[in-house]
């Protein structure tokens, strides 16, 4: 097969699905929302979320902390190539996820939410949950030894 059959190949694959894409999922009309991907850590007295949510604005993304859940929402704009307005522009592949997301996760010890942090750097979203040390002091009552 030579390489021109070859991309011709690969071309009509890619032109088959995405006529299987529905017409509003090409055109930013999504009805399902995507998942970014996450790292998750437990340190010693905290948990460290990693999301990725490349060419996301900072004001695109929420983040909300509950004692035993984080929920992280927001939206993707639909990314294009920089053209002139008349310029047409064909889709060979469209992978990139674009439109909302949410992904909520469960915590399996409680944090403190007035101290979580998020930091969103390099397309990367960092958030930092200071795991809830709430110790409670308990004075015994009864009688004294004698």
């Amino acid at each position: 097969m030579s390489e021109w059959e070859k991309w011709q190949s690969e071309f009509d694959r890619l032109a088959n699905e995405i006529r299987r894409l529905s017409f509003a999922t090409l055109h930013g009309g999504h009805t399902t929302q995507w998942r970014p991907a996450l790292n998750a850590y437990r340190l010693a007295d905290r948990f460290v979320i990693c999301l990725d949510l490349a060419g996301l604005n900072r004001r695109d993304i929420s983040v909300r902390a509950e004692p035993r859940r984080l929920s992280i929402s927001g939206t993707r704009r639909p990314l294009e190539p920089d053209r002139a307005r008349d310029e047409p522009a064909h889709v060979l592949a469209m992978e990139i996820d674009e439109g909302p997301f949410q992904r909520v996760l469960e915590l399996p010890e409680s944090v403190d939410p007035d101290q979580v942090t998020a930091v969103y750097r390099d397309g990367l979203l960092w958030i930092t949950l200071p795991i809830a040390r709430n110790v409670k002091v308990v004075e015994p009552t009864g009688d004294e030894p004698t």
